[in-house]
């Protein structure tokens, strides 16, 4: 990995079908957008110059939701309702073109990540050789892993269980984690109690916001 600024690209995953949740997550409503629009937007306000968001279930609907937003563009996962997280990321890499040096990577209802997280994890992949960056809270590893371009071929080799966190274990010794105080990049909702946790800290960290 080249040190210095880096070409940065994001990669979000909204083709599941929200089962659990009995609602169609991306479109709910938060802070006055949709959860699929906010999580875009905090890439966005990190300096995220590229963003892919994989859909299915819905697709279109997605798709006119974040039509206005410049940098985005979102493709399709045709085996949404058998594929897990790791095929929607797979089929993103395929499509990313050369000349990004790396990739965040986040589902689509995590809309609560702190800008700072982002910066502080893009600032440790441009000082370091690393290959992948985590964040941590408490000592657990949490999203947006920063992604270098090394890794994206075996990535989209990856056929094992375990999804993401187990193909990106092969660069175990290339991984750095970086602690952060930041409740948000820990909420993601599968519930609708995650929900309500997710809109009560929003109200929390944002007091004059609603959703």
């Amino acid at each position: 990995m080249k040190q210095g600024k880096l070409q940065i690209a994001g990669i979000v995953a909204a083709a599941g079908l929200s089962t659990r949740m009995g609602n169609f997550k991306p479109l709910l409503p938060y802070a006055s957008h949709t959860m699929i629009q906010s999580t875009v937007a905090s890439l966005k306000n990190a300096g995220t110059q590229h963003i892919i968001v994989v859909v299915g279930h819905r697709g279109d609907e997605i798709a006119r939701r974040l039509a206005g937003m410049e940098d985005v563009k979102v493709i399709y996962n045709p085996n949404y309702q058998e594929g897990d997280m790791l095929e929607s990321i797979q089929l993103a890499l395929q499509t990313l073109e050369d000349g990004w040096d790396a990739a965040y990577v986040l589902p689509g209802d995590m809309p609560a990540i702190a800008t700072d997280t982002f910066k502080r994890v893009r600032t440790s992949m441009e000082k370091t050789d690393a290959w992948v960056v985590f964040p941590t809270l408490n000592g657990r590893k949490k999203h947006p892993p920063l992604i270098a371009r090394h890794c994206f071929p075996s990535i989209c080799r990856f056929c094992g269980d375990g999804g993401l966190r187990m193909a990106l274990q092969q660069f175990d010794k290339q991984t750095v984690y970086i602690p952060v105080d930041d409740v948000g990049c820990s909420i993601d909702v599968d519930t609708p109690a995650d929900y309500a946790q997710l809109l009560q800290y929003r109200d929390h960290m944002n007091p004059t916001n609603n959703i």
